[in-house]
């Protein structure tokens, strides 16, 4: 008796854009979700800073403080995020280019063609625009 598996077909050039414009997408709306959580827990620190410097009770206090630190651990780690995200999207966004350059003219749908374009442009913003201003 003789098995045979099946294997999977070689994506084509119109599924690797597509699935190459959809990372680079994914990407770029993954940090921009972590540029505002860091504003949303720069907010959250300074409200326990508020409550800590407040209490007056010690044990209460310290318990304030502990959280305080906790909640500053979680904005540095998220911080350490964006640039993380932004070298995933410099590399996304260059494989996507690649493709672009090496399949141009073989790619027949259009639309996809200017999606991946869009999202070239929204990449590189992206990119030269945390360059300019560190978070």
């Amino acid at each position: 008796m003789v098995i045979t598996t099946k294997r999977a077909a070689a994506p084509t050039a119109q599924t690797q854009l597509k699935i190459k414009t959809g990372a680079v997408k994914r990407l770029v709306k993954e940090r921009e979700i972590y540029v505002k959580e860091i504003a949303d827990q720069q907010v959250r620190v300074e409200e326990y800073r508020q409550r800590a410097v407040s209490e007056t009770d010690a044990n209460k206090r310290k318990t304030y403080d502990a959280d305080l630190r906790k909640q500053n651990e979680v904005l540095e780690e998220t911080v350490q995020m964006v640039p993380h995200m932004e070298r995933r999207i410099r590399d996304a966004m260059q494989d996507l280019e690649n493709l672009v350059l090496a399949m141009h003219e073989s790619i027949e749908d259009v639309e996809a063609l200017a999606s991946a374009k869009e999202a070239i442009a929204a990449a590189a913003d992206v990119v030269t625009s945390s360059k300019a201003k560190p978070v």
